[in-house]
């Protein structure tokens, strides 16, 4: 049985990635929304074939068959390409884990739920290359990297709302040490796992599953 509550626990709140800069232009009308996402879908392709490296602005406009002046009115650089897709990522995760751990009443339904929420965040790094090389991106480019720490936050904000409940005796710093450093470990293991084959990449991932496991069983616990 869990202790008593040590006191009131803050609100947990999900922490907003930090402002891009501004475009050169936003698209209002459809027409312009549409240019927007046919850049990005053709940058997506050319980062799967070549890798996020090899892109260059000339290139994406060749692939999206629009003058290259059409590309600067919205993307100051590719650095900002990157980052409009890298923030597409990110949402896809957002909603991903904020689906995944709802409603979770038990440490038992935690485990489970964190699990499942581990095996999806790394079928979609893997299923698409462009977001593989993108996300890795972040993590080599020091531009994006705070991009990629208030994504970590915001993760780890989303799992400290879902969890509260059910630790009621932890203080809400605590709590979000603990989710921060569990959001941590799993890009750790991303890492780690490209360089691995799928059965040791695996591998890998089931005992990552098992820590996460007994991190939970040890904080029930925790006095």
């Amino acid at each position: 049985m869990m202790a008593r509550a040590k006191g009131k626990a803050e609100a947990a709140t999900v922490p907003p990635l930090p402002a891009a800069g501004e475009p050169r232009r936003r698209p209002v009308q459809a027409r312009g929304r549409k240019r927007v996402e046919l850049i990005l879908a053709s940058a997506e392709a050319l980062i799967r074939e070549h890798g996020v490296d090899a892109l260059k602005m000339s290139e994406i406009a060749s692939a999206a068959a629009v003058p290259i002046g059409s590309i600067y009115q919205f993307f100051a650089d590719r650095g900002a390409i990157l980052r409009a897709l890298a923030e597409r990522y990110m949402e896809q995760n957002r909603r991903m884990l904020e689906s995944t751990l709802r409603n979770i009443k038990t440490v038992e339904d935690a485990k489970r739920k964190l699990w499942l929420a581990v095996d999806l965040s790394f079928e979609m790094t893997w299923a698409d290359p462009a977001f593989r090389d993108v996300w890795f991106g972040l993590l080599a480019d020091r531009d994006l990297q705070q991009l990629n720490h208030a994504a970590a936050r915001r993760s780890a904000a989303i799992i400290v709302e879902a969890l509260r409940p059910l630790f009621p005796h932890l203080s809400a710093a605590r709590l979000t040490l603990a989710a921060e450093t569990m959001v941590h470990m799993s890009e750790g293991l991303v890492r780690s796992v490209s360089l691995e084959g799928a059965e040791t990449g695996q591998a890998m991932v089931r005992e990552f599953k098992h820590l996460v496991a007994l991190y939970l069983r040890d904080l029930s616990i925790e006095g």
